[in-house]
C-alpha cells in the first residue's frame, strides 16, 4: 500500500487531490493482489486507470500551457509514455499470467508515479509559484 504524505504535494491543490486518487487507483490494485482477485479485477482497475489518467494528464497539461511552462514538450512525452505502457499492459491481460500482469502494473505505475509527482510535477509547480509571486 502506498500512503499519501505531506511530502507528495505539489502545492497545486487540484493536483495534488488528483495525486491523490491515483495514489486511491492503486492502492485498489494492490488491495486485489493481496487479496487474490486480480484475474477479475484486472481489466475494470486497468480501465479506471486508463479515464482518469486520461482526465488528469488533460487537466495538468492545460494547467502548463496557461502557464506556458517551458518544459511542457519534455512533459507531455513522459505522459504519452506512461500512456503507452499502460496500453502494453492492457495488451498483456488474458496473454500472461494475471498475477504477474497485476504485479507489472502495481510496480510500473508505482514506481512512475512516485518520481514524476516528486520530480517532473514538482518543477512545474514551482515553475507557476514564482510566475505567481513574480506577478
Amino acid at each position: 500500500m502506498l500512503a499519501w504524505e505531506g511530502g507528495y504535494k505539489i502545492g497545486h491543490e487540484e493536483m495534488d487531490a488528483e495525486h491523490l486518487f491515483l495514489f486511491a487507483l492503486l492502492n485498489q490494485l494492490d488491495i486485489n493482489i493481496q487479496e487474490h482477485r486480480e484475474a477479475e479485477c484486472l481489466r475494470d482497475v486497468l480501465n479506471a486507470l486508463r479515464a482518469y489518467i486520461d482526465y488528469h494528464f488533460a487537466h495538468e497539461e492545460l494547467l502548463m500551457k496557461a502557464w506556458d511552462y517551458p518544459a511542457f514538450d519534455a512533459h507531455e512525452a513522459m505522459h504519452q509514455g506512461f500512456v503507452a505502457e499502460i496500453g502494453r499492459l492492457r495488451a498483456e491481460v488474458g496473454e500472461h499470467d494475471m498475477t504477474e500482469t497485476a504485479l507489472k502494473l502495481r510496480d510500473f505505475v508505482r514506481s512512475w508515479l512516485l518520481g514524476h509527482i516528486l520530480e517532473a510535477d514538482a518543477e512545474y509547480a514551482a515553475f507557476i509559484a514564482f510566475k505567481t509571486r513574480r506577478g
